[in-house]
């Protein structure tokens, strides 16, 4: 279900994120700047993730032979967790694919993947205009942090 991205792998990882991105800028949120980015800044993004996967490791998800999503993680070191710890920094899994249980078993891969290689937790966040994807990860046993996000792009 699972396979880590290969470089055949960008065109749909870019079709796959043009999705994402469309579902994301909906609501007018933070994101909504990112829609502005070109196919080949996407395609630069995905190279340079493949050429750094002790940072950056991205996945595709296949159903029935055919990609349907992606999940990009991200590595980093934790004073809080006592070692390495993996951020679902992006999942998606396209419209029609979803339903199916993949979304669980998505989470039970990477799950997997993160404990396999050493790593002390797995985090993401979810934002608060998703309340779909606030009830499958709290369904399916993650537990929400009250936090508030800061950021400024430079």
């Amino acid at each position: 279900m699972l396979k880590k991205a290969q470089a055949t792998d960008k065109a749909i990882w870019i079709k796959l994120n043009r999705e994402f991105m469309e579902f994301e800028i909906q609501d007018d949120n933070l994101w909504n700047h990112i829609d502005k980015a070109k196919d080949e800044e996407l395609g630069e993004v995905f190279d340079e993730a493949l050429e750094t996967p002790e940072l950056i490791t991205i996945f595709m998800i296949e159903d029935r032979g055919k990609i349907v999503g992606f999940a990009n993680l991200m590595t980093i070191y934790s004073v809080w967790s006592e070692g390495r710890a993996l951020i679902i920094d992006d999942l998606y899994i396209d419209t029609r694919s979803r339903g199916r249980g993949l979304g669980r078993q998505t989470m039970k891969e990477i799950e997997n993947y993160a404990r396999s290689h050493g790593y002390k937790r797995l985090q993401f966040q979810s934002e608060e205009t998703n309340p779909q994807a606030k009830a499958f990860y709290t369904k399916i046993g993650y537990t929400p942090a009250a936090m508030s996000f800061y950021m400024r792009y430079l």
